[in-house]
């Protein structure tokens, strides 16, 4: 009879261990992946950031726009302003650039330049795409 006490304990045991087991390895994978889009929603804000900084602050500097080799309002839109020109090529990210659209606004006094920008980041279940908005005037000009 003991035997059979011993038994149905190892059974119940097993049991209790299997279940802590399986919460434990949930919520390690839960926190894998919370940790996974935060990773890659970092990355998306840094490179966006940066790269929607470096356009807007050369076109604030510069003086006009080479329209001959712009490309406005279509993906993938150029952007040459000076010497600088900006396009999916030319700006080195961490990330994929899905969709760059300049569009570019003249009155007598005044140059604007609007930019929409789309990144995406990661792979799998983990991959994230973000919208970018900024627009800047041709300070040099007026």
């Amino acid at each position: 009879m003991t035997r059979g006490y011993t038994l149905l304990e190892t059974v119940v045991y097993v049991g209790i261990l299997a279940v802590i087991a399986v919460l434990v390895l949930g919520s390690v994978l839960s926190i894998y992946q919370g940790f996974g889009k935060v990773r890659v929603e970092r990355n998306l804000a840094l490179n966006g950031d940066i790269a929607m900084e470096t356009m807007l602050r050369s076109i604030r500097s510069a003086t006009s726009t080479d329209t001959s080799v712009s490309v406005f309002g279509i993906h993938p839109g150029v952007l040459k302003i000076g010497v600088t020109k900006f396009s999916p090529q030319d700006l080195i990210l961490g990330v994929d650039i899905t969709n760059l659209i300049f569009y570019r606004a003249v009155s007598t006094n005044s140059e604007i330049i609007k930019i929409e920008m789309t990144l995406r980041a990661g792979n799998g279940i983990f991959q994230k795409s973000r919208n970018f908005y900024g627009s800047a005037v041709l300070r040099g000009i007026y």
